[in-house]
């Protein structure tokens, strides 16, 4: 009997490894397609907010110099 179960244990272990790896790829598919659902949304929530929120003004070369704040120049030698 001892012989027979250390021809046949190898094989066990493999069946069990093979099974364990399937499950781990499903749950990882499972995983993947849940992020990108989730990302989905999140980029659908960001699109509307943006499309509906009123647009906002950049400020361009010319604006800076409307900028009010304090300018400290100097030099490092």
């Amino acid at each position: 009997m001892n012989k027979l179960m250390s021809k046949v244990l190898p094989f066990f272990f493999v069946g069990i490894l093979l099974v364990l790896l399937v499950v781990g790829f499903v749950l990882l598919s499972y995983l993947l397609i849940a992020g990108a659902v989730v990302g989905l949304v999140l980029f659908l929530i960001a699109w509307i907010k943006d499309k509906l929120s009123p647009a906002q003004r950049h400020l361009t070369k010319t604006d800076t110099s409307k900028k009010t704040g304090r300018t400290i120049e100097h030099d490092d030698r």
